[in-house]
């Protein structure tokens, strides 16, 4: 059974009378059914060839512009994809063609003049060779052009046996070809173009008149490279003896004068002159080649051991900082235990103090009670109080509207105070200003005192977790943790750490609906690390306009709430910001000040154990730390 395939047609790109000599020389060697088409240049060839055949071959003779280019934009059309191409050429020099070799488009460059009836044969053959290529199962056509190239088309036994290149007197070689084949074109090629590529076909060899050549061989380790003194004046004889697969990628390193020989023009002047056949045996001893390739595979092989046993010595370098790895973790662990019994006597020794401050906490409000029963606004002080103790954090947005919802009762100043003691009603706000600017200064004091009061309980609630946040980093368990307001948790860390953020704007912007679960102390100890930073930032180098640490709690995708504390400080250096989250970080005289014991080491660490994220972004003028918690599960 044969191969079915659409009829052919060779295509010849060329004008006047060598074109047509051309196209006649190969209509005489083609069957019947296949058509040799004429084009004038490269656009006639894009504008008007039909796709309705095959296009075993292409022939290209000299035309307007670089070869290069003509040769791109025909082996660009798909109608030509696949073509074996041979391009003629002028005996002279040639500096246009470095692309064509590099992407081993061209299949053979044939001389003009021709001798009478050789492009024929050789046209015959390059079409024989990409039947076998393209339809391998077309045996009848195949053997019609076999039988077409065999014709008085001598072959020489030396292409068969050769296995190997040597040094070779490159003037008698080149003489004894050119004797046999006429002059031939040099070729200037520029260094890194590839004369040959590992396991693809290689139908001809290079001569190399000047430059020198370097062969490499990939492997799966490496690409290595091969005696490259000894690559000798031709190139590509070697692969010949392989079954026309290049075992090697013969690379320019320098410029280079090449001449190229088809196997054709190869074999036709090893059967012409005597000469080139001795010239090749002194560069093609078949000892010496296979001597020559078993000690390139041996290298090959010594190198890939070399590096399966440089992957081994890796291998167990890892397993040994492994080990040792997780015997520090040993240690650590060993230390968390004992600091977790340290923990449990310090948080007995904490506790009665810690008591007597709640307790006196609550007391001092109950006395204030008591104290402003009898007082003409003790009921609206004392709410004041309660409202200040228990109020739900506000948004910088929410406070500016209520202030300025006020403004039309009184001035901005006062407005502003009236929100702050959490008296936002105009109706309430009507009755203290109508009692005068005495009765402003209770309600102020009173939210304060208020405050001050839930500042206590905070503080204290603080010092309770974090003794025992010690017992739970070294002795974690599944506790099943709270779900939190995270700007409620922020609002108690602003309380606590305003001395520290005086004469800086804070603007805040709660949007949040999601709760997250967590320890709230646990939390405030990563806004404490982050917001002290901000001051201590803005501190040191004031913006033009003051400092400003802005607050947002949004909802995120992945049912997250992020939040982000920015500012708008000078920025943390590039160099040290991958460090920032190292333990016990600092730097004292720079721009980036961590001083409160882990830093942000142990703000990531927290951060991390409630799973969620942590990341900076500064540039100058503006820093940013967000970080990202899950939501509670509904």
């Amino acid at each position: 059974m044969t191969d079915r395939i659409r009829p052919l047609r060779v295509v010849v790109v060329g004008h006047g009378e060598p074109a047509d000599d051309v196209a006649a020389e190969l209509r005489a060697v083609v069957d019947e059914a296949t058509i040799v088409s004429t084009y004038p240049d490269v656009a006639a060839v894009r504008a008007e060839l039909p796709g309705d055949r095959e296009v075993p071959l292409l022939v290209i003779l000299p035309g307007l512009g670089p070869a290069d280019q003509r040769i791109d934009a025909l082996a660009a059309m798909e109608e030509l994809a696949g073509a074996r191409v041979l391009l003629l050429t002028s005996p002279g020099d040639h500096a246009d063609v470095a692309r064509a070799v590099d992407s081993g488009t061209v299949d053979a460059f044939v001389a003009l003049p021709m001798t009478s009836g050789f492009l024929g044969q050789h046209a015959s053959s390059q079409i024989a060779r990409w039947l076998r290529l393209h339809h391998p199962g077309a045996l009848a056509v195949l053997e019609e052009q076999d039988q077409a190239a065999r014709a008085d088309s001598p072959k020489s036994e030396l292409l068969r046996d050769i296995e190997a290149s040597s040094h070779v007197v490159e003037g008698e070689l080149v003489a004894a070809i050119e004797r046999a084949l006429g002059p031939r074109p040099r070729l200037h090629l520029p260094a890194g173009v590839r004369l040959t590529r590992q396991g693809r076909s290689v139908d001809g060899v290079f001569v190399v008149i000047s430059g020198r050549v370097a062969l490499t061989r990939h492997t799966e380790a490496e690409d290595l490279l091969l005696h490259h003194a000894s690559t000798g004046p031709v190139v590509g004889l070697l692969s010949l003896s392989r079954s026309q697969k290049a075992f090697f990628t013969a690379t320019t390193t320098t410029d280079v004068v090449v001449i190229h020989l088809s196997i054709e023009q190869l074999d036709r002047a090893l059967a012409l002159d005597a000469e080139v056949g001795a010239a090749l045996a002194a560069v093609a001893i078949r000892g010496f080649a296979a001597r020559l390739l078993r000690s390139e595979q041996l290298q090959v092989e010594r190198n890939d051991l070399n590096i399966a046993l440089e992957k081994e010595r890796a291998q167990l370098a890892t397993a040994l900082s492994q080990l040792e790895a997780a015997r520090l973790e040993l240690i650590a662990q060993a230390r968390f235990a004992t600091l977790g019994e340290l923990s449990a006597g310090l948080a007995h020794e904490l506790n009665n103090p810690v008591a007597a401050l709640t307790r006196s906490a609550d007391h001092l409000a109950d006395d204030l009670d008591t104290l402003l029963a009898s007082h003409p606004d003790g009921a609206a002080l004392t709410a004041t109080i309660t409202a200040a103790r228990t109020r739900a954090p506000r948004s910088t947005a929410e406070e500016r509207r209520l202030r300025r919802a006020l403004e039309k009762l009184t001035d901005a100043a006062t407005a502003w105070r009236l929100v702050t003691a959490g008296i936002a009603d105009e109706t309430a706000a009507r009755g203290v200003l109508a009692e005068g600017p005495a009765a402003v200064d209770r309600f102020e004091l009173a939210s304060r005192i208020g405050a001050q009061l839930r500042g206590i309980t905070v503080a204290t609630r603080r010092i309770t977790t974090l003794v025992t946040s010690l017992r739970s980093y070294a002795r974690p368990d599944e506790e099943i943790l709270p779900a939190i307001d995270l700007a409620e948790t922020l609002d108690d860390t602003l309380h606590l750490v305003s001395h520290r953020l005086r004469d800086i704007e804070i603007v805040r912007d709660y949007t949040a609906r999601g709760r997250v679960p967590g320890h709230p102390s646990q939390l405030g100890q990563v806004w404490t690390n982050v917001l002290v930073n901000a001051g201590e930032a803005l501190a040191e180098h004031r913006p033009q306009g003051g400092g400003v640490i802005t607050i947002t709690v949004a909802d995120a995708p992945g049912d997250r709430v992020c939040v982000t504390i920015a500012d708008n400080g000078p920025g943390i250096d590039p160099d040290v910001l991958p460090q920032v989250f190292q333990p016990h970080f600092t730097t004292k005289h720079g721009t980036v000040r961590f001083g409160l014991g882990m830093g942000l080491g142990l703000a990531a660490h927290i951060v991390n154990e409630h799973a969620g994220s942590i990341d900076i972004d500064s540039q100058p003028g503006a820093t940013s730390v967000t970080v990202c918690l899950p939501t509670t599960k509904e």
